[in-house]
Order: C-alpha cells, then structure tokens, then sequence
C-alpha cells in the first residue's frame, strides 16, 4: 500500500509537472503580448539560450544573424526584444525618453553606490554624472595631452627595438592600459616598457565574459552573492568590484604620496572634492575602477580595428598617408602629432569613426526597460517593463541607415553632406544621457597614436596574420601581427 502511494505521488507531482510546463509553453508562445514578436524557439522559453550566446563568444555576430534572418525586431528571450529599426532605436535611447536601464545592470553594479555604467536610476546617475563630468570632458583632457605623450614616446622607442613579426595588437593594449595610468595617476603602468601585463588583461577578459553571461540570468549573480560568504567567490565579475576596485584603490594612495603632480583625472576629482565633500574617497576609487577595467579594452579594441582595416583596404591606407603627408609638407603636422592637429585631419576622424562603426568595443544589447504606456516598434505592440534594446553591431549594419555597402570599410560615408545624420546612429559609445564619459580619453590618445606611428613607419601584415574576434561583455581583438619599416628616426 505505501508502494502504492508513492507511485501515485510520483505520479501525480510528474503530471503536474508536465502540466505547468506545457502551460508556460503555450503562454510564451501564444498568449504572452510577445508571442507575435518572431524569434527562435527557445529563446521564448528561456534566457538560458542567451547564456549560451554568450559563452560561445561570438554573440556580437550571432545577434546581427538573428535579425538577418527574423527581420528588425527579434525576441530574444521572454521578455527581451532586440531592435534593428532606426524609428524604434531613436526613442529607446533619446536623452530623456523615460527607458531606464534594465534590471541586469544590477550585474554590473554589484554593491557599488557609485557607478556610472551600472547605476540604472537616472536621476542617481544624473547627479553622480555631474560630479566628474568636468574631468572627462575634452577641455580637461587636452591639458592631460603631456601624459598621452610620455607614453607614445615610449610606444614608439620600443616598437623601435623590435625586429620581425611584431604583435601590434598586444601593444596597443599595453599603450592602452599606459596612457589610462598617465591620465589618471600621472603614472603610466609600465606595460609598454615591461612588454608584459602581469596577467591583468586576461583577468578582464575572464571577468568579461562571466559578466556576459550573468547578465541574463541576474537571479544567479544574485544567489552567488548571498551564498559568498559560504561558498566563496565562484563568479569573475566580482573582481571589478573586488580586485579592480582594489588595485585603483592603491594607485589613488600612490598618487597621493607624490608630490607636483597636478595634471591627471584624480587630482581634478580632489579639487571636487574640496567643494563637494559627498563625493567621497570611495566614490573616487570606484570612478578610478571603471578607467582601469573597460578604459583600456574599449580603446584597444578600436585600434586594432583602425589598423587592421587599413592594412586591408590599401587605398584607404594610401589616401590617408596622402593626408598627413600634405599636412606635414605645409608645417601642419609635427613628428609627434599634437590632438589639435590630428583633429584637423579629416579623413583621418572619418576612418576612425568608420573603423569603429564596424568594430564598436561592446558586444552586448544595452537593455533598456520599456516605460509606462508600452511603445510600438514596428507592427507590434511591446507593453511596459519589457526589455528592449540593441547594440552597435545590430544598428551599424542597418541597410537603411548604412546603405547595401554597410558591410563595407568606406571612411567617405563620414564626408558626404548626410553624415550627420549618420551620427545619430554612431552607437559604439553607447548613446543619449548614457554615453561613455570616457570616449574623450579614447578618442584623444586614438587621435595621436595613427597619424604619429604611420609618420614613423610603413606597416604591413604579417604573413599568417589573421584578426581574431572574442566577445565577452566587450569584443576583444588579438592577433594582428605586423611588420614595420622605419620612415622616420625619431619622435620629437
């Protein structure tokens, strides 16, 4: 009899089992207000299909094929629309538009009280923002130019000692990294010199892409973080607020046993300071954090991109040594090429932004939560607390806004009388309230770095050379190795 009763009970609970989920399905696929929305199967059911996304390192591509082949507007899990149409992208992240940041922010932020990139209530990350905006501002950045120098000089003396196949890619990230150092301690890290990183990239790298994936699946961050004090840190995110927010907690006190150093972030966030005592040691440590942590990658990911590109495209390569070479003949363009300088150069802004276009540094959809009221996107009606959004490489190869060559590296687009329009929908630095406070310093060292090491040398790709991709949180570029020939002997 109690044989009996436990087979009934299996039975049973199986059933209802069966039951529920065969109700989930049909709500997903028939009766959710999403179900209209075209997308792959599973992705309706679970967000643990975009986990997998995510870990096979190659969801910045894998999304661009979703819509290519489901159309603009795409559910990517049961909640989660991506977008692909121009209408739509403009009111999701208009400055103002009422689209807060999604819950899976709440990843990024972890327990900080000051982050920027995680903070999801805009009128926190309105009033943070104010604080620090000055010091990031390009005005500020170009009195810290003097630092960006220190370390092309290095970058060039090095590349200088090297001979054969010379892997550019691991150079730029250690430029990349330097010139975050100089600009925000006065102290470049070394890494050019050392040739080394002392592990800290692919420690990024690792908290990256375990970033990626908890995104979608924040109950499990969640669930780590209260188990932690049991279980221990199982999860690499958790170094950005742990070791990186530890290791720009050293730098600030390293800074601050110096003496004479006046020309850096930290010390434009002392002098805050001293008028607005609640923004605190802390809230600088972790502002400091997010310079070391996605500083550095975002700008090296664009510089591989801007050099790969041109290695490919030799008339691009060819039209824009033209320019530097008109510049320098009439005295506009000094050894070491000043950002005043690179910015005058117009073909050369139109590669950057047109390289950065078809490799934008982060890889994933910036979710935004739809506000009360719903939005239309489309032919479909996606209803409030839904999560939309898109990312640079869905909305950069838009037919519509690109043209049929939109998978094509044509720095002329950034010439033609439409290219403010184009602007609209540069997304590589996110956009609206939200864009990246740190696009100056990239934007400034990326100005400097092209025209001043192409004056110095003749760069070629390597034989065998071959760019590979890995998208985490960011996309990460490695493997472009070159061959360089003197032009010039020295940087002034």
């Amino acid at each position: 009899m109690l044989l009996f009763h436990s087979i009934f009970s299996f039975s049973a609970a199986a059933s209802l089992l069966a039951l529920s989920t065969g109700a989930y399905v049909i709500y997903q696929c028939f009766l959710s207000p999403l179900a209209k929305i075209p997308g792959p199967f599973w992705a309706k059911l679970t967000y643990w299909y975009q986990v997998y996304y995510a870990i096979q390192g190659n969801s910045h591509r894998d999304f661009v094929t979703l819509h290519e082949k489901y159309g603009p507007v795409v559910r990517v899990g049961p909640n989660d629309v991506s977008v692909a149409d121009p209408v739509a992208f403009r009111e999701i992240y208009k400055p103002g538009g009422g689209f807060n940041k999604a819950p899976s922010y709440d990843v990024l932020r972890g327990a900080r009280t000051f982050d920027l990139a995680g903070q999801r209530d805009e009128k926190i990350h309105s009033e943070q923002r104010k604080l620090v905006a000055r010091a990031y501002s390009m005005n500020s950045l170009v009195h810290l130019e003097p630092n960006v120098d220190v370390v092309i000089r290095t970058m060039m003396q090095k590349l200088g000692g090297l001979s054969g196949a010379v892997d550019l890619s691991a150079f730029l990230h250690f430029f990349a990294f330097d010139v975050i150092g100089a600009v925000s301690f006065s102290h470049p890290f070394g890494y050019i010199h050392a040739g080394d990183d002392q592990g800290i990239f692919m420690r990024i790298r690792m908290a990256m892409n375990s970033i990626s994936w908890l995104l979608h699946v924040r109950w499990f961050f969640d669930l780590h973080q209260k188990l932690r004090p049991v279980i221990g840190n199982w999860l690499a995110a958790n170094d950005r607020n742990g070791f990186f927010f530890q290791f720009a907690q050293r730098e600030i006190m390293d800074r601050k046993d110096r003496d004479g150093d006046d020309r850096d972030i930290i010390n434009q966030l002392f002098t805050v300071q001293k008028a607005k005592p609640h923004l605190t040691n802390t809230d600088m440590a972790f502002m400091m954090t997010t310079n070391v942590f996605a500083g550095a990658d975002t700008t090296s990911t664009s510089l591989n991109a801007i050099f790969y590109l041109l290695l490919t495209n030799p008339v691009v390569y060819q039209r824009l040594m033209a320019e530097f070479e008109e510049k320098k003949s009439r005295g506009e363009l000094s050894e070491l090429v000043t950002f005043e300088q690179a910015e005058s150069c117009r073909y050369l802004q139109a590669v950057m932004h047109e390289a950065i276009r078809l490799y934008p540094a982060a890889g994933t959809i910036l979710p935004r939560e739809v506000p009360a009221g719903g939005m239309r996107i489309k032919n479909y009606f996606v209803p409030a607390g839904t999560v939309v959004g898109s990312s640079g490489w869905i909305i950069h190869r838009v037919p519509a806004i690109w043209g049929p060559d939109f998978e094509q590296f044509r720095p002329e687009r950034w010439l033609d009388e439409n290219a403010g329009e184009l602007k609209r929908f540069f997304f590589s630095f996110g956009g609206g309230s939200r864009t990246c406070i740190g696009r100056n310093i990239s934007w400034l060292e990326m100005s400097k770095l092209i025209p001043t090491l192409l004056m110095r040398y003749d760069v070629k790709l390597a034989p065998g050379a071959k760019l590979t991709e890995y998208s985490g949180a960011l996309v990460f570029l490695q493997g472009l190795n070159v061959l360089l020939t003197p032009r010039q002997t020295a940087v002034a």
